[in-house]
């Protein structure tokens, strides 16, 4: 007995369904960053990003099938969805942003670059106060 050949619309409703799944897995993924990000922990942090980065790629792959099938499988939920997850990517993005700025401030305090163009820094060390040094 022959088997139906899938409708358009089945096809359709497969790929809706693969979105949803993805969209599911990148939630998840942003959660458990958010949770790596609480915890401190540098190495939690790395794992979880780079999950977070393989779920994008692999949502990324399926869009782009329906895309070159000519069908498009985002509802209008899954792109609310997705708009309120690049805005928590850009929420933790800022937060990583302004702890790195107060990382380096506190590192410049603590280890103060050496500037050699100051007018008071290095005295004795121009090539002409070196020479001045010679004749004394």
């Amino acid at each position: 007995m022959a088997q139906a050949l899938p409708t358009c619309e089945d096809v359709s409703a497969e790929m809706a369904d693969q979105m949803a799944v993805h969209v599911a897995a990148i939630e998840q993924r942003l959660s458990e960053l958010d949770k790596a990000f609480a915890s401190g922990d540098g190495d939690v942090i790395a794992r979880q990003a780079q999950q977070l980065q393989m779920s994008l790629a692999e949502s990324l792959v399926s869009f782009r099938k329906a895309g070159q099938a000519g069908l498009d499988p985002l509802s209008e939920a899954l792109r609310s969805r997705l708009k309120l997850a690049q805005s928590r990517v850009l929420a933790q993005q800022a937060a990583v942003h302004r702890a790195n700025a107060a990382f380096e401030r506190t590192l410049n305090v603590l280890l103060p670059r050496e500037d050699n163009n100051s007018t008071y820094g290095k005295l004795g060390q121009s090539p002409v106060a070196k020479a001045l040094n010679a004749y004394r």
